[in-house]
């Protein structure tokens, strides 16, 4: 028991330190918002828990994640905690990151603690940045809780995230999208 207690501090240990290290490496970068930009933010969404394993998004090079045929890419468990996070990324600065979910996902241990989280539809989570203090890269994260679908029924859903940059000192800002579809089945895990 002493052995499994450790392994499972050692595991959280290493996900708060990779989570701290990617926010000092990628929020911590100071930028100057260039005169023009026409390069659009890169997004990463990574999604970790039971069923899944570890799932890693990126735009480039896709916009739409989905299974063959278009389906989900992945089912997740119901009533059960997975850990996300998402990061956005631009040489010129980050203006905003977004990620959208379902309204009846719980989320919780979200960080940094100024990203503002609005329930209507679904459920939005932003994190903004600043053109006064312009950083190369915006990261939300934290943890959420699937519902319990019950038996025999799926949710089918997407993850839907969003990044927009500064465009530049005078240039329209520019933007990203990026959806993976995903649902939470009582037959997974």
């Amino acid at each position: 028991m002493k052995n499994i207690k450790a392994i499972v501090l050692n595991r959280n240990l290493s996900i708060i330190t990779t989570v701290i290290f990617l926010a000092l490496v990628i929020v911590g970068c100071a930028t100057t918002i260039p005169r023009t930009d026409t390069e659009l933010p890169e997004i990463r969404l990574e999604i970790t828990g039971p069923g899944i394993g570890r799932q890693v998004m990126t735009k480039p090079p896709r916009d739409n994640w989905t299974g063959p045929g278009g389906v989900q890419l992945f089912d997740l468990v119901p009533n059960t905690v997975y850990r996300f996070i998402l990061t956005v990324s631009d040489q010129g600065g980050v203006a905003r990151a977004n990620i959208r979910m379902p309204d009846n996902f719980i989320v919780t241990n979200l960080a940094p603690s100024t990203t503002e989280e609005v329930v209507g539809i679904s459920r939005s989570l932003t994190q903004l940045g600043s053109r006064a203090n312009p950083r190369t890269g915006l990261i939300i994260s934290g943890r959420f809780r699937t519902p319990n679908t019950g038996i025999g029924r799926v949710i089918s859903f997407e993850f839907l995230t969003e990044g927009t940059d500064f465009g530049g000192a005078s240039g329209p800002r520019n933007q990203r999208f990026m959806d993976v579809n995903a649902s939470v089945n009582a037959l997974s895990g």
